[in-house]
């Protein structure tokens, strides 16, 4: 089987690109949005001695030199996503490239697809407190109240939903949580923001629906070579810190913040206010939260990654060693800026 792993050159897509060959895959094409890394290319050749590798670049967001990209593949796992940048940006990069990518892998026959998508695409504001996220959790309508990203990513799913009953292609979803680990961000919203000086702890006792990059790359990989077609996953890990553990964690081992917590109904009556300001403003001064984004990321649930271990998925990193490896990450990189002469 050659399977054409998108975005191979993200935080995701490379440790993806091992994962799915640690499992067996013999064939893979990797593509690239610009120039393939050599670099990445050359470890997975070394690690992987007896595997088929080649690569490609293209911009999904342009139909040009996708279907030569698609040609002979059996599987596409589709991990490129616009994660960055202006809302129109992220839309071409994530939906726009989407359609592009699926009508032309429809029209070469190509037989199963797996996209990556996101807990953006859940709809989690009505879930009572304390209450379970599985596969089962209903998904956004559009998604607009979530910001740029999870408009994209809820619109994205649509559209792979849209093209699999025009083509008929065998399908599955895996819905990541929090990626976190070297190469990654340092802090997620969901734990808080910097703003005026100050770190505004968000998280509190709530639970982070994190994932650290290897057991996602690991769930993703099984997903899909082992998933049944017209399946969803969660991808979450075990042991899930707290948004206040995660921000302690930070702040011991990688650098000192003025923290201010702020409690759930105390965030939730700030983003009343902000609608306030906002509409008094005619829409001016943006509005910096809503309480739908609020009831969305902070309201404390439990999650659920039981499906993805009936197919066989262990956590392959523990979580205490993936919050070592990721904090002991950034306190390196902290340490090579403060290095660095000043001018």
């Amino acid at each position: 089987m050659k399977l054409l792993l998108t975005g191979a050159g993200g935080f995701l897509g490379r440790r993806l690109a091992d994962s799915l060959l640690a499992h067996g895959v013999e064939d893979l094409r990797l593509h690239f949005r610009q120039k393939p890394a050599a670099v990445l290319l050359e470890d997975l050749r070394r690690r992987h001695p007896q595997a088929s590798l080649s690569a490609v670049s293209a911009n999904l967001a342009s139909r040009q030199g996708l279907p030569a990209m698609i040609d002979d593949a059996d599987c596409i796992v589709h991990a490129a996503a616009g994660m960055r940048g202006a809302s129109a940006d992220m839309f071409a990069n994530t939906v726009v490239a989407t359609r592009n990518l699926l009508e032309a892998a429809g029209n070469r026959g190509v037989r199963r697809v797996v996209l990556t998508s996101s807990f953006a695409t859940f709809r989690t504001a009505d879930l009572p407190r304390g209450a379970v996220l599985s596969e089962s959790t209903p998904t956004e309508a559009t998604g607009v109240e979530k910001g740029p990203y999870g408009f994209a990513k809820t619109r994205q799913e649509q559209v792979f939903r849209e093209m699999q009953a025009q083509f008929g292609f065998d399908w599955a979803i895996a819905r990541p949580g929090v990626i976190y680990g070297p190469g990654g961000p340092p802090l997620s919203p969901r734990v808080g923001i910097q703003a005026l000086g100050c770190f505004y702890s968000l998280g509190g006792r709530t639970l982070l629906p994190v994932t650290y990059v290897d057991n996602c790359a690991d769930a993703i990989a099984i997903v899909a070579l082992r998933a049944p077609s017209a399946s969803v996953f969660n991808v979450v890990d075990d042991d899930l810190p707290t948004g206040g553990a995660f921000l302690r964690l930070y702040r011991s081992k990688v650098k000192r913040l003025r923290v201010v917590p702020v409690p759930y109904w105390c965030l939730l009556a700030a983003a009343r206010g902000f609608v306030r300001y906002n509409r008094a403003s005619s829409g001016q001064l943006p509005a910096l939260m809503t309480p739908y984004t609020v009831r969305s990321m902070f309201r404390p649930l439990r999650y659920s990654n039981q499906a993805l271990k009936d197919l066989g998925w262990c956590q392959r990193v523990p979580t205490a060693l993936a919050l070592e490896r990721h904090f002991d990450w950034l306190r390196a990189q902290q340490d090579a800026r403060e290095a660095l002469p000043t001018a």
